[in-house]
């Protein structure tokens, strides 16, 4: 594990123990309501993983690179924004998703295009939100959205 990781797990238990000491009804309260959530999403969470480890075992880092590394120019960005904007999945799988790309080879600034876009742009929801809302306020927002994921590429492209 990463220096970051021992870091969020020491603030974590440092938080948990403060909030015990100021009140140990909410924190047992708050405990049991996170086992009960994390029992709810296990099912979701089990086939989510397996999925992704499978796709990342029959697709090879090379193609992951050719996709979406540093090499892959225009058309990776084009190709992390495309398929971000019309997959769906929940954040505690993508993030970890995007790891495994970066170490699989994928850049940095493709990674967070994608990330970005599947975050935000909701081609799957938009029948769905065209239904409760207008159709042009669902087509103003995934426009929005994918300029801003646009700009996100372009920022980590001048950081990174």
């Amino acid at each position: 594990m990463s220096i970051e990781t021992y870091i969020i797990y020491g603030l974590s238990a440092i938080l948990l123990i403060v909030s015990f000491v100021f009140d140990k009804e909410k924190t047992k309260k708050g405990l049991i309501r996170g086992v009960k959530s994390f029992v709810k999403l296990f099912p979701i969470l089990i086939p989510l993983f397996l999925i992704i480890g499978i796709l990342l075992a029959v697709i090879s880092p090379a193609l992951i690179s050719s996709f979406l590394g540093d090499s892959s120019g225009v058309v990776g960005y084009l190709f992390a924004l495309v398929v971000g904007s019309i997959t769906f999945l929940p954040p505690f799988v993508a993030y970890p998703l995007g790891t495994e790309l970066l170490e699989a080879g994928a850049g940095l600034p493709q990674v967070a295009g994608f990330l970005v876009t599947l975050m935000s742009v909701g081609l799957v929801y938009f029948a769905a939100e065209s239904k409760y809302f207008s159709k042009k306020s669902g087509r103003y927002r995934n426009v929005i959205r994918f300029i801003r994921a646009i700009s996100v590429i372009l920022v980590v492209m001048v950081m990174y």
